[in-house]
């Protein structure tokens, strides 16, 4: 206890001369001081970045952050989150963003907005978060088949002596950046003409407007052109890391990175209802800062019901699931077949290819728990639909068995599509025969190919992937489609298929 005092010392020391050295301490009732996070993506815990580097960020320091400076400033301090906040890790998947909401209610967040992977759980999962966040959870331009917004458009705070306004927007991307299932029947119409209405009528009511988005940086600039009501826009979606305020006209647009490495805080001096001053920092939630007690035994409860749940069965299989490192990363597998079918299905494309590193073990016939599900799809790979011309596939194609014989992580396990290749031929030779859904392969058609956003960004050397257009980023983690459909099944038993065909 002695230690984490001290270091809760040495902490609030670091910050109060950060803070003062910035002139962020509330000097006067017309200074209000705006703490902001977005696109956290359900970090709770510190990580890694899979480096040897000691775990960084973290909800649960960035708690301790918070609640330093609250000591610190008074009572002029609003905290906001800019969206994209209950998606993104195990803990919040399985219990569908209710972990994060916790935290975040913990911390007394006074408002966020909707992100598009906010939606990922489903319309029904959104509104029971909605209705468990003690905060205004905003969108504006969000709604329902009856013109409605789903939630709150816009909220007035009265934060010491200073009325804010804050208007929740949400990008009009949501139907092509989440699963289309997870919006059917809402519309998103544009944030900027309503943020204009919105604008108008709260300027001559309050001391201060907000725009709380989730919009991406070059949209927020446009907004601030077409709004200069707007004195500040907080922001999200593009995980933009903005240390020094970009300013279109009248308007500071600030956001704070991704994955609760940092906490953004700017604060503004008003005079006369307008700002004339700004001082901006962001502050890590670097390995020094304590975590957060409260945030912690949250997190932790959380944790016990993740063991737990990771333990259910959800079906079974008749059959050995063979993820085998060496198997998955030479030949086709019978779990290959089933992981990539489950992709091809989930987005309706017409093919589907995954890295066979992605694949780290493999399932005994009988009962499968969420946790040989997890077991087998580890990383945090999400589901993405994009469109690739047929020479661009071919070029896939044979990346992925330029290394035969050898074991290599880049061997692509695929569905809907068929090869035949030579490994007697060299390296970008070596396939002789490509069919896609039965029919031989067209060069210069367009294919739309499910993979993972890992092998979306070019990653194990896939560079032909990296100027396909992406027609559906679902945010969806593989191992979570894999796990419904396992599901929805019951029992399960798929074979090798003849998929890849080696010439001897």
């Amino acid at each position: 206890m002695k230690g984490y005092r001290f270091k809760r010392f040495l902490l609030v020391f670091v910050i109060t001369l950060l803070v003062v050295s910035s002139g962020l301490v509330a000097q006067a009732a017309d200074t209000l001081l705006i703490l902001h996070t977005n696109d956290t993506h359900a970090r709770l815990e510190p990580f890694t970045t899979g480096k040897d580097e000691a775990p960084i960020g973290g909800m649960i320091r960035i708690a301790t952050l918070v609640d330093d400076l609250r000591e610190l400033s008074g009572e002029n301090v609003l905290l906001l989150d800019a969206g994209d906040a209950w998606h993104g890790t195990n803990v919040a998947n399985v219990f569908e963003g209710r972990p994060v909401v916790d935290v975040m209610n913990s911390m007394a967040y006074d408002a966020m907005t909707l992100g598009n992977h906010d939606f990922n759980y489903g319309q029904t999962a959104l509104a029971d978060r909605q209705a468990e966040a003690v905060f205004p959870v905003l969108s504006a331009n969000v709604l329902n088949e009856a013109g409605e917004p789903i939630g709150i458009s816009a909220v007035v705070k009265l934060v010491s002596n200073l009325k804010v306004g804050i208007i929740g927007l949400t990008t009009p991307d949501t139907p092509f950046v989440t699963h289309p299932k997870n919006v059917v029947g809402l519309r998103l119409d544009d944030p900027i003409e309503r943020a204009k209405s919105l604008a108008s009528y709260l300027r001559p009511q309050v001391d201060v407007v907000i725009a709380l988005t989730h919009l991406g940086i070059e949209v927020d600039q446009e907004l601030a052109a077409a709004v200069p009501e707007i004195d500040v826009i907080v922001g999200g979606h593009s995980h933009t890391r903005i240390e020094e305020p970009v300013v279109v006209g009248n308007t500071y647009i600030i956001q704070a990175g991704e994955h609760a490495q940092e906490l953004g805080y700017l604060q503004i001096t008003l005079e006369n209802g307008r700002v004339i001053d700004v001082s901006r920092e962001l502050i890590p939630a670097s390995a020094e800062v304590a975590a957060h007690s409260g945030a912690v035994e949250i997190v932790g409860n959380w944790g016990q019901e993740l063991e737990e749940k990771l333990g259910q069965e959800i079906g079974a299989t008749t059959v050995l699931l063979d993820g085998e490192r060496a198997n998955v990363r030479t030949r086709e597998t019978n779990l290959g077949d089933l992981v990539t079918d489950i992709m091809r299905e989930t987005v309706d494309a017409d093919l589907a290819v995954n890295n066979g590193g992605g694949i780290r073990a493999s399932i005994d016939a009988g009962p499968i728990t969420i946790g040989d599900i997890y077991t087998v799809l580890p990383f945090d790979n999400t589901l993405v639909k994009v469109e690739l011309l047929g020479r661009d596939l071919l070029d896939a194609l044979e990346h992925s068995v330029s290394a035969y014989p050898e074991q290599n992580g880049a061997f692509l396990q695929m569905s809907g599509v068929e090869i035949m290749f030579d490994p007697s031929r060299e390296p970008g030779t070596r396939v002789i025969d490509v069919l896609v859904r039965g029919e031989g392969l067209n060069l210069d058609k367009t294919y739309t190919v499910a993979t993972n956003d890992f092998i979306a960004a070019g990653g194990d050397g896939y560079t032909m992937f990296t100027s396909a257009k992406v027609l559906v980023e679902t945010g969806d983690m593989l191992r979570d489609a894999v796990a419904n459909y396992v599901a929805s099944q019951g029992t399960t038993a798929p074979e090798v298929e003849g998929r890849i065909i080696v010439v001897e």
